[in-house]
Protein backbone atom coordinates (compact mmCIF):
# COMPACT_ATOMS: atom_id res chain seq x y z
CA UNK A 1 0.00 0.00 0.00
CA UNK A 2 1.27 3.46 -0.93
CA UNK A 3 2.37 5.59 2.04
CA UNK A 4 2.89 9.31 1.39
CA UNK A 5 6.26 10.73 2.36
CA UNK A 6 5.26 13.47 4.81
CA UNK A 7 8.59 15.27 4.54
CA UNK A 8 8.60 15.26 0.73
CA UNK A 9 4.99 16.44 0.71
CA UNK A 10 5.93 19.26 3.10
CA UNK A 11 8.74 20.33 0.77
CA UNK A 12 6.37 20.35 -2.19
CA UNK A 13 3.87 22.53 -0.30
CA UNK A 14 6.69 24.90 0.71
CA UNK A 15 7.90 25.17 -2.88
CA UNK A 16 4.33 25.79 -4.09
CA UNK A 17 3.90 28.59 -1.56
CA UNK A 18 7.23 30.11 -2.61
CA UNK A 19 6.29 30.02 -6.29
CA UNK A 20 2.94 31.62 -5.52
CA UNK A 21 4.59 34.30 -3.41
CA UNK A 22 7.03 35.29 -6.17
CA UNK A 23 4.40 35.04 -8.88
CA UNK A 24 2.26 37.68 -7.18
CA UNK A 25 4.36 40.87 -7.18
CA UNK A 26 2.71 42.48 -4.20
CA UNK A 27 0.96 39.68 -2.37
CA UNK A 28 -2.48 40.75 -1.15
CA UNK A 29 -2.08 44.03 -3.00
CA UNK A 30 -1.93 42.48 -6.48
CA UNK A 31 -5.29 43.97 -7.53
CA UNK A 32 -4.08 47.56 -7.14
CA UNK A 33 -1.26 47.04 -9.66
CA UNK A 34 -1.41 46.66 -13.42
CA UNK A 35 1.27 45.68 -15.93
CA UNK A 36 -0.46 47.30 -18.95
CA UNK A 37 1.19 50.70 -19.30
CA UNK A 38 -1.07 52.16 -22.00
CA UNK A 39 -4.22 51.08 -20.15
CA UNK A 40 -2.80 52.67 -16.98
CA UNK A 41 -2.24 55.99 -18.81
CA UNK A 42 -5.83 55.93 -20.08
CA UNK A 43 -7.13 55.26 -16.57
CA UNK A 44 -4.95 58.04 -15.11
CA UNK A 45 -6.42 60.52 -17.63
CA UNK A 46 -9.97 59.38 -16.96
CA UNK A 47 -9.59 59.43 -13.15
CA UNK A 48 -7.37 62.56 -13.11
CA UNK A 49 -4.59 60.77 -11.26
CA UNK A 50 -0.84 60.38 -11.60
CA UNK A 51 1.04 57.17 -12.47
CA UNK A 52 3.34 55.40 -10.00
CA UNK A 53 5.56 53.04 -11.99
CA UNK A 54 7.77 50.44 -10.31
CA UNK A 55 10.58 48.97 -12.44
CA UNK A 56 11.47 45.85 -10.45
CA UNK A 57 13.26 42.51 -10.46
CA UNK A 58 10.59 40.83 -8.37
CA UNK A 59 12.27 37.46 -7.81
CA UNK A 60 15.97 38.36 -7.56
CA UNK A 61 16.53 42.05 -6.65
CA UNK A 62 17.00 42.33 -2.87
CA UNK A 63 16.10 46.03 -2.65
CA UNK A 64 13.02 45.47 -4.83
CA UNK A 65 11.84 42.70 -2.50
CA UNK A 66 12.45 44.91 0.53
CA UNK A 67 10.48 47.75 -1.05
CA UNK A 68 7.61 45.37 -1.77
CA UNK A 69 7.65 43.84 1.72
CA UNK A 70 8.19 47.08 3.67
CA UNK A 71 5.95 49.38 1.62
CA UNK A 72 3.84 48.04 -1.22
CA UNK A 73 2.33 45.11 0.73
CA UNK A 74 1.47 47.20 3.78
CA UNK A 75 -2.21 47.96 4.43
CA UNK A 76 -1.57 51.70 4.65
CA UNK A 77 -0.07 51.78 1.17
CA UNK A 78 -2.74 49.48 -0.30
CA UNK A 79 -5.47 51.70 1.14
CA UNK A 80 -4.03 55.15 0.34
CA UNK A 81 -1.78 54.93 -2.74
CA UNK A 82 -4.61 54.21 -5.25
CA UNK A 83 -6.40 57.40 -4.15
CA UNK A 84 -3.76 59.47 -5.94
CA UNK A 85 -1.97 57.07 -8.27
CA UNK A 86 -2.60 54.42 -10.91
CA UNK A 87 0.02 51.83 -9.99
CA UNK A 88 2.05 50.04 -12.66
CA UNK A 89 4.53 47.21 -12.10
CA UNK A 90 7.07 46.63 -14.89
CA UNK A 91 8.86 43.42 -13.95
CA UNK A 92 12.22 42.00 -15.07
CA UNK A 93 12.26 38.56 -13.39
CA UNK A 94 14.90 35.84 -13.71
CA UNK A 95 13.09 32.80 -12.34
CA UNK A 96 9.95 33.08 -14.45
CA UNK A 97 9.23 33.85 -18.10
CA UNK A 98 6.96 36.76 -18.95
CA UNK A 99 4.65 36.71 -21.97
CA UNK A 100 6.61 37.99 -24.98
CA UNK A 101 4.38 41.05 -25.47
CA UNK A 102 4.78 42.10 -21.83
CA UNK A 103 8.52 41.49 -21.91
CA UNK A 104 8.94 43.69 -25.01
CA UNK A 105 6.79 46.44 -23.45
CA UNK A 106 8.87 46.46 -20.25
CA UNK A 107 12.18 46.53 -22.12
CA UNK A 108 11.01 49.39 -24.34
CA UNK A 109 9.88 51.43 -21.32
CA UNK A 110 13.13 50.78 -19.46
CA UNK A 111 15.03 52.25 -22.42
CA UNK A 112 12.60 55.14 -22.80
CA UNK A 113 12.88 56.16 -19.14
CA UNK A 114 16.63 55.45 -18.92
CA UNK A 115 16.33 52.91 -16.11
CA UNK A 116 19.84 52.09 -14.88
CA UNK A 117 19.04 49.88 -11.90
CA UNK A 118 16.33 48.29 -9.79
CA UNK A 119 14.13 49.28 -8.14
CA UNK A 120 13.47 52.49 -10.08
CA UNK A 121 10.18 54.15 -9.12
CA UNK A 122 8.80 56.91 -11.33
CA UNK A 123 5.97 59.35 -10.74
CA UNK A 124 4.51 60.22 -14.17
CA UNK A 125 1.75 62.51 -15.35
CA UNK A 126 -1.12 60.95 -17.36
CA UNK A 127 0.78 61.65 -20.60
CA UNK A 128 3.70 59.56 -19.34
CA UNK A 129 6.08 62.47 -18.72
CA UNK A 130 8.39 62.11 -15.72
CA UNK A 131 7.46 64.15 -12.65
CA UNK A 132 9.89 62.53 -10.22
CA UNK A 133 12.31 59.62 -9.91
CA UNK A 134 13.04 57.62 -6.75
CA UNK A 135 13.66 54.07 -5.53
CA UNK A 136 13.94 52.15 -2.27
CA UNK A 137 13.75 54.25 0.88
CA UNK A 138 13.76 53.03 4.48
CA UNK A 139 11.02 53.98 6.92
CA UNK A 140 8.02 51.92 5.85
CA UNK A 141 4.75 52.71 4.09
CA UNK A 142 3.85 55.96 5.88
CA UNK A 143 7.26 57.50 5.25
CA UNK A 144 7.16 56.41 1.61
CA UNK A 145 3.70 57.89 1.07
CA UNK A 146 4.91 61.18 2.60
CA UNK A 147 7.90 61.07 0.26
CA UNK A 148 5.59 60.66 -2.76
CA UNK A 149 3.25 63.37 -1.42
CA UNK A 150 6.18 65.82 -1.29
CA UNK A 151 6.87 65.10 -4.96
CA UNK A 152 3.23 65.83 -5.80
CA UNK A 153 3.25 69.05 -3.76
CA UNK A 154 6.40 70.30 -5.48
CA UNK A 155 5.03 69.32 -8.91
CA UNK A 156 1.73 71.10 -8.29
CA UNK A 157 3.65 74.24 -7.29
CA UNK A 158 5.54 74.43 -10.59
CA UNK A 159 2.60 75.60 -12.78
CA UNK A 160 1.81 78.63 -10.54
CA UNK A 161 5.52 79.55 -10.51
CA UNK A 162 5.63 79.45 -14.31
CA UNK A 163 2.53 81.63 -14.46
CA UNK A 164 4.16 84.17 -12.13
CA UNK A 165 7.36 84.05 -14.19
CA UNK A 166 5.61 85.38 -17.30
CA UNK A 167 4.74 88.67 -15.53
CA UNK A 168 7.80 89.01 -13.26
CA UNK A 169 10.81 91.24 -13.86
CA UNK A 170 14.11 92.08 -12.16
CA UNK A 171 14.87 90.47 -8.81
CA UNK A 172 11.35 89.07 -8.56
CA UNK A 173 11.94 87.08 -11.75
CA UNK A 174 15.36 85.91 -10.52
CA UNK A 175 13.77 84.62 -7.29
CA UNK A 176 11.06 82.71 -9.17
CA UNK A 177 13.68 81.15 -11.48
CA UNK A 178 15.59 80.10 -8.35
CA UNK A 179 12.44 78.47 -6.92
CA UNK A 180 11.79 76.67 -10.20
CA UNK A 181 15.32 75.26 -10.32
CA UNK A 182 14.98 74.15 -6.69
CA UNK A 183 11.65 72.45 -7.47
CA UNK A 184 13.01 70.54 -10.44
CA UNK A 185 16.02 69.40 -8.44
CA UNK A 186 13.79 68.08 -5.65
CA UNK A 187 12.02 66.01 -8.30
CA UNK A 188 15.44 64.88 -9.62
CA UNK A 189 14.47 66.11 -13.08
CA UNK A 190 16.86 67.38 -15.72
CA UNK A 191 16.35 71.07 -16.53
CA UNK A 192 16.72 71.80 -20.23
CA UNK A 193 16.99 75.54 -19.61
CA UNK A 194 19.37 75.33 -16.64
CA UNK A 195 22.26 77.16 -18.35
CA UNK A 196 19.90 79.80 -19.75
CA UNK A 197 18.19 80.35 -16.40
CA UNK A 198 21.51 80.44 -14.54
CA UNK A 199 22.86 83.21 -16.78
CA UNK A 200 19.61 85.13 -16.45
CA UNK A 201 19.61 84.92 -12.65
CA UNK A 202 23.22 86.20 -12.49
CA UNK A 203 22.36 89.10 -14.81
CA UNK A 204 19.17 90.00 -12.90
CA UNK A 205 20.98 89.96 -9.53
CA UNK A 206 24.13 91.64 -10.83
CA UNK A 207 24.83 93.34 -7.47
CA UNK A 208 24.10 90.16 -5.52
CA UNK A 209 21.30 91.87 -3.59
CA UNK A 210 19.41 88.61 -3.19
CA UNK A 211 22.55 86.46 -2.90
CA UNK A 212 21.57 84.67 -6.10
CA UNK A 213 24.49 85.87 -8.21
CA UNK A 214 27.03 84.27 -5.84
CA UNK A 215 24.86 81.16 -5.49
CA UNK A 216 24.69 80.51 -9.22
CA UNK A 217 28.24 81.57 -10.04
CA UNK A 218 29.32 79.03 -7.44
CA UNK A 219 27.05 76.34 -8.89
CA UNK A 220 28.36 76.97 -12.41
CA UNK A 221 31.98 76.66 -11.29
CA UNK A 222 31.22 73.46 -9.37
CA UNK A 223 29.41 71.92 -12.35
CA UNK A 224 32.25 72.80 -14.72
CA UNK A 225 34.81 71.39 -12.27
CA UNK A 226 32.84 68.15 -11.99
CA UNK A 227 32.82 67.84 -15.78
CA UNK A 228 36.59 68.33 -15.89
CA UNK A 229 37.07 65.72 -13.17
CA UNK A 230 35.05 63.30 -15.26
CA UNK A 231 37.51 63.94 -18.11
CA UNK A 232 40.44 63.39 -15.67
CA UNK A 233 41.58 67.00 -16.06
CA UNK A 234 42.25 67.36 -12.37
CA UNK A 235 44.59 70.37 -12.49
CA UNK A 236 42.04 72.42 -14.45
CA UNK A 237 39.27 71.26 -12.08
CA UNK A 238 41.30 72.39 -9.06
CA UNK A 239 41.69 75.91 -10.51
CA UNK A 240 37.92 76.21 -10.95
CA UNK A 241 37.31 74.90 -7.42
CA UNK A 242 39.72 77.51 -6.04
CA UNK A 243 37.60 80.14 -7.84
CA UNK A 244 34.42 78.61 -6.43
CA UNK A 245 35.82 78.77 -2.88
CA UNK A 246 36.76 82.44 -3.42
CA UNK A 247 33.26 83.37 -4.65
CA UNK A 248 31.95 86.22 -2.41
CA UNK A 249 28.83 85.55 -0.37
CA UNK A 250 28.71 81.74 -0.59
CA UNK A 251 27.44 79.79 2.41
CA UNK A 252 29.60 77.77 4.80
CA UNK A 253 28.02 74.57 3.44
CA UNK A 254 28.88 75.53 -0.14
CA UNK A 255 32.46 76.21 0.87
CA UNK A 256 32.62 72.82 2.61
CA UNK A 257 31.32 71.08 -0.53
CA UNK A 258 33.93 72.83 -2.67
CA UNK A 259 36.79 71.84 -0.36
CA UNK A 260 35.55 68.24 -0.41
CA UNK A 261 35.51 68.29 -4.24
CA UNK A 262 39.05 69.70 -4.13
CA UNK A 263 40.08 66.76 -1.93
CA UNK A 264 38.72 64.40 -4.58
CA UNK A 265 41.00 66.01 -7.18
CA UNK A 266 44.03 65.44 -4.95
CA UNK A 267 42.92 61.85 -4.33
CA UNK A 268 42.79 61.01 -8.03
CA UNK A 269 46.38 62.20 -8.51
CA UNK A 270 47.42 60.34 -5.32
CA UNK A 271 48.45 63.49 -3.44
CA UNK A 272 47.33 62.38 0.01
CA UNK A 273 48.73 65.42 1.80
CA UNK A 274 46.52 67.53 -0.46
CA UNK A 275 43.56 65.32 0.43
CA UNK A 276 44.13 65.78 4.16
CA UNK A 277 44.59 69.55 3.82
CA UNK A 278 41.38 69.89 1.77
CA UNK A 279 39.34 67.77 4.18
CA UNK A 280 40.58 69.75 7.18
CA UNK A 281 39.58 72.98 5.44
CA UNK A 282 36.16 71.45 4.67
CA UNK A 283 35.72 70.76 8.42
CA UNK A 284 36.79 74.30 9.35
CA UNK A 285 34.43 75.81 6.75
CA UNK A 286 31.29 74.38 8.40
CA UNK A 287 32.19 72.81 11.77
CA UNK A 288 28.52 72.27 12.69
CA UNK A 289 27.70 70.41 9.46
CA UNK A 290 26.28 66.90 9.72
CA UNK A 291 29.10 65.82 7.38
CA UNK A 292 31.88 66.66 9.87
CA UNK A 293 31.99 63.28 11.63
CA UNK A 294 32.45 61.51 8.29
CA UNK A 295 35.07 64.05 7.19
CA UNK A 296 37.08 63.52 10.39
CA UNK A 297 37.14 59.75 9.80
CA UNK A 298 38.46 60.39 6.28
CA UNK A 299 41.18 62.67 7.65
CA UNK A 300 42.39 59.92 10.00
CA UNK A 301 42.52 57.39 7.18
CA UNK A 302 44.30 59.64 4.69
CA UNK A 303 46.73 61.09 7.26
CA UNK A 304 48.39 57.67 7.48
CA UNK A 305 48.79 57.59 3.70
CA UNK A 306 50.10 61.16 3.65
CA UNK A 307 52.76 60.34 6.29
CA UNK A 308 53.94 57.28 4.34
CA UNK A 309 53.97 59.24 1.09
CA UNK A 310 56.04 62.04 2.65
CA UNK A 311 58.49 59.49 4.10
CA UNK A 312 58.96 57.88 0.67
CA UNK A 313 59.55 61.29 -0.94
CA UNK A 314 62.13 62.20 1.74
CA UNK A 315 64.02 58.91 1.31
CA UNK A 316 64.09 59.34 -2.47
CA UNK A 317 65.57 62.82 -2.10
CA UNK A 318 68.28 61.46 0.23
CA UNK A 319 69.23 58.80 -2.32
CA UNK A 320 70.67 61.35 -4.75
CA UNK A 321 74.01 61.82 -2.99
CA UNK A 322 74.20 58.48 -1.18
CA UNK A 323 76.70 55.73 -2.04
CA UNK A 324 77.78 52.31 -0.81
CA UNK A 325 76.27 50.98 2.40
CA UNK A 326 74.63 54.33 3.12
CA UNK A 327 72.65 54.01 -0.13
CA UNK A 328 71.88 50.35 0.59
CA UNK A 329 70.38 51.28 3.97
CA UNK A 330 68.27 54.04 2.42
CA UNK A 331 67.01 51.62 -0.24
CA UNK A 332 66.13 49.15 2.51
CA UNK A 333 64.03 51.81 4.26
CA UNK A 334 62.48 52.81 0.94
CA UNK A 335 61.38 49.24 0.20
CA UNK A 336 59.86 48.92 3.68
CA UNK A 337 58.05 52.28 3.58
CA UNK A 338 56.77 52.05 0.02
CA UNK A 339 55.61 48.50 0.80
CA UNK A 340 53.47 49.83 3.66
CA UNK A 341 52.08 52.54 1.39
CA UNK A 342 51.26 49.98 -1.29
CA UNK A 343 49.66 47.73 1.32
CA UNK A 344 47.20 50.51 2.18
CA UNK A 345 46.51 51.78 -1.35
CA UNK A 346 46.62 48.38 -3.03
CA UNK A 347 49.28 49.53 -5.49
CA UNK A 348 51.83 46.98 -6.70
CA UNK A 349 55.36 48.38 -6.49
CA UNK A 350 56.94 44.96 -6.95
CA UNK A 351 59.00 45.61 -10.07
CA UNK A 352 60.67 48.71 -8.58
CA UNK A 353 61.22 46.94 -5.26
CA UNK A 354 62.94 44.06 -7.10
CA UNK A 355 65.34 46.52 -8.76
CA UNK A 356 66.12 48.14 -5.41
CA UNK A 357 66.67 44.73 -3.78
CA UNK A 358 69.14 43.72 -6.51
CA UNK A 359 71.05 46.98 -5.99
CA UNK A 360 71.15 46.41 -2.20
CA UNK A 361 72.71 42.96 -2.67
CA UNK A 362 75.35 44.45 -4.98
CA UNK A 363 76.10 47.28 -2.51
CA UNK A 364 76.38 44.98 0.54
CA UNK A 365 78.35 42.14 -1.09
CA UNK A 366 80.16 41.28 2.17
CA UNK A 367 76.92 41.43 4.19
CA UNK A 368 78.36 44.05 6.56
CA UNK A 369 74.93 45.58 7.12
CA UNK A 370 73.12 42.22 6.99
CA UNK A 371 71.25 43.41 3.92
CA UNK A 372 72.69 40.88 1.46
CA UNK A 373 71.17 38.08 3.53
CA UNK A 374 67.90 39.97 3.80
CA UNK A 375 67.50 40.60 0.07
CA UNK A 376 69.45 37.82 -1.67
CA UNK A 377 66.51 35.42 -1.41
CA UNK A 378 64.14 38.03 -2.84
CA UNK A 379 66.50 38.72 -5.77
CA UNK A 380 66.92 35.04 -6.62
CA UNK A 381 63.19 34.35 -6.44
CA UNK A 382 62.53 37.38 -8.63
CA UNK A 383 65.02 36.03 -11.18
CA UNK A 384 63.30 32.64 -11.03
CA UNK A 385 59.92 34.26 -11.66
CA UNK A 386 61.28 36.15 -14.66
CA UNK A 387 62.82 32.97 -16.08
CA UNK A 388 59.56 31.05 -15.64
CA UNK A 389 57.60 33.77 -17.44
CA UNK A 390 60.13 33.48 -20.29
CA UNK A 391 59.64 29.68 -20.26
CA UNK A 392 63.27 29.12 -19.18
CA UNK A 393 62.52 26.43 -16.62
CA UNK A 394 66.07 25.16 -16.12
CA UNK A 395 67.29 28.69 -15.41
CA UNK A 396 64.44 29.17 -12.93
CA UNK A 397 65.35 25.91 -11.15
CA UNK A 398 68.96 27.04 -10.70
CA UNK A 399 67.85 30.33 -9.13
CA UNK A 400 65.44 28.54 -6.78
CA UNK A 401 68.09 26.02 -5.69
CA UNK A 402 70.48 28.90 -4.94
CA UNK A 403 67.74 30.57 -2.89
CA UNK A 404 67.11 27.38 -0.90
CA UNK A 405 70.85 27.09 -0.17
CA UNK A 406 70.91 30.43 1.68
CA UNK A 407 71.48 29.93 5.42
CA UNK A 408 68.86 30.99 7.97
CA UNK A 409 65.80 31.08 5.73
CA UNK A 410 62.43 31.67 7.36
CA UNK A 411 59.70 29.00 7.07
CA UNK A 412 57.64 31.17 4.72
CA UNK A 413 60.68 31.59 2.44
CA UNK A 414 61.28 27.83 2.37
CA UNK A 415 57.63 27.31 1.50
CA UNK A 416 57.72 29.97 -1.24
CA UNK A 417 60.80 28.41 -2.86
CA UNK A 418 59.39 24.88 -2.76
CA UNK A 419 56.12 26.01 -4.30
CA UNK A 420 58.14 27.58 -7.13
CA UNK A 421 60.05 24.28 -7.49
CA UNK A 422 56.78 22.36 -7.71
CA UNK A 423 55.54 24.67 -10.47
CA UNK A 424 58.77 24.13 -12.42
CA UNK A 425 58.51 20.36 -12.06
CA UNK A 426 54.89 20.39 -13.18
CA UNK A 427 55.88 22.22 -16.36
CA UNK A 428 58.53 19.50 -16.97
CA UNK A 429 55.97 16.74 -16.22
CA UNK A 430 58.12 15.60 -13.27
CA UNK A 431 55.03 14.87 -11.18
CA UNK A 432 56.70 12.92 -8.35
CA UNK A 433 59.26 15.70 -7.87
CA UNK A 434 56.42 18.22 -7.83
CA UNK A 435 54.70 16.19 -5.09
CA UNK A 436 57.92 15.98 -3.04
CA UNK A 437 58.41 19.77 -3.31
CA UNK A 438 54.83 20.34 -2.16
CA UNK A 439 55.34 18.09 0.87
CA UNK A 440 58.47 20.07 1.85
CA UNK A 441 56.51 23.31 1.43
CA UNK A 442 53.81 22.04 3.82
CA UNK A 443 56.39 20.75 6.32
CA UNK A 444 58.01 24.20 6.40
CA UNK A 445 54.74 26.03 7.10
CA UNK A 446 51.57 23.88 7.42
CA UNK A 447 49.28 26.92 7.70
CA UNK A 448 50.97 29.25 5.20
CA UNK A 449 49.08 31.46 2.74
CA UNK A 450 50.21 29.23 -0.14
CA UNK A 451 48.44 26.12 1.20
CA UNK A 452 45.46 26.31 -1.25
CA UNK A 453 47.90 26.58 -4.19
CA UNK A 454 49.99 23.70 -2.82
CA UNK A 455 46.91 21.49 -2.52
CA UNK A 456 45.90 22.32 -6.09
CA UNK A 457 49.38 21.41 -7.40
CA UNK A 458 49.33 18.15 -5.43
CA UNK A 459 45.93 17.18 -6.85
CA UNK A 460 47.13 17.84 -10.38
CA UNK A 461 50.38 15.91 -9.86
CA UNK A 462 48.58 12.93 -8.25
CA UNK A 463 46.05 12.88 -11.08
CA UNK A 464 48.79 12.81 -13.71
CA UNK A 465 50.68 10.09 -11.84
CA UNK A 466 47.46 8.06 -11.64
CA UNK A 467 46.94 8.36 -15.39
CA UNK A 468 50.54 7.29 -16.06
CA UNK A 469 50.15 4.28 -13.80
CA UNK A 470 46.90 3.26 -15.51
CA UNK A 471 48.46 3.50 -18.96
CA UNK A 472 51.48 1.40 -17.93
CA UNK A 473 49.17 -1.47 -16.88
CA UNK A 474 47.76 -1.64 -20.42
CA UNK A 475 51.18 -2.39 -21.98
CA UNK A 476 51.52 -6.18 -22.40
CA UNK A 477 54.94 -7.83 -21.78
CA UNK A 478 56.89 -9.37 -24.72
CA UNK A 479 55.49 -12.68 -25.89
CA UNK A 480 51.96 -11.92 -24.66
CA UNK A 481 50.95 -9.59 -27.52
Amino acid sequence: MFKPNIFALGRCVSMLLLVCATALPVGAAESIWTSDFEAAKAKAKADKKLLLVDFTGSDWCGWCIRLRNEVFEKEEFIKNAPKQFVLVELDFPRQKELPEKLKLQNEKLARQYKVRGFPTVLVLDPEGDVIARTGYRPGGAEEYLNHLAEFVKVFEGIAPLKAELEKAQGLARAKILDQLIDSYEKLEKEIDKLDEWTKEIIALDANNEAGLKSKYEFRSLMAEAAELKGKQKFEEARKLLDKAIATPGITAQQKQDAYFALGECFFFVKDFSGVVDSLNKAIQAAPQSDKVASLKRMVERFAELADAQQAVAKLKSQLDGAKGLERAKLLDQLIETSGKLGGITGEDNGEQADKWAKEIVELDTENKAGLKTKYEFKVLMSEAGGALRADKVEQALKSIEKALAIQGLKPEQIQEANVALAICYLSQQEYQKALDACKKALEALPEGQNVPLINAIMRQAESQLGEKKGKSKLILPPGKQ
